[in-house]
């Protein structure tokens, strides 16, 4: 079996939490790739964002905890549960968050940056804990 590998994201866009369809996260458990038919926005980022779960039993069940961090001089949507598409180098979707909860948690630092380089961003640390919660997907 042949698999592309290639490291990297070359996209992120968000969508409302609302508009996924209902137990996307129970369908992809039993192994179903989540079709998004949804409208999203793609957010611009600087630097190199990064993706990184990882995963252990809990209470005799699965546990996927997952953190997606990258710098943006766009801000994201306040009061508004949204969930994230990350788009690898190699093709591969998935998303992170679904229409029930627990909903991704976002946190972020500000800088007004230097006169030597540094941009004045934003940078957005997304942590989200589920059964699963990298989900395979297209968008």
């Amino acid at each position: 079996m042949s698999t592309n590998t290639l490291p990297g994201i070359v996209k992120i866009q968000i969508v409302r939490c609302s508009d996924i369809q209902p137990h996307a996260m129970q369908m992809s458990m039993c192994g179903a790739l989540v079709a998004l038919a949804l409208p999203a926005e793609t957010i611009k980022f600087y630097g190199v964002p990064s993706l990184k779960w990882t995963g252990s039993p809990h209470n005799g069940g699965p546990e996927e905890k997952s953190t997606l961090e990258f710098s943006t001089a766009d801000k994201l949507p306040e009061g508004v549960h949204i969930a994230f598409v990350v788009t690898t180098a190699s093709g591969k979707q998935c998303l992170i968050g679904t229409r029930e909860p627990k909903y991704p948690k976002i946190s972020y630092s500000e800088t007004t940056g230097a006169p030597d380089g540094d941009a004045a961003l934003r940078t957005y640390k997304i942590t989200h804990v589920a059964p699963k919660s990298v989900l395979p997907c297209v968008l």
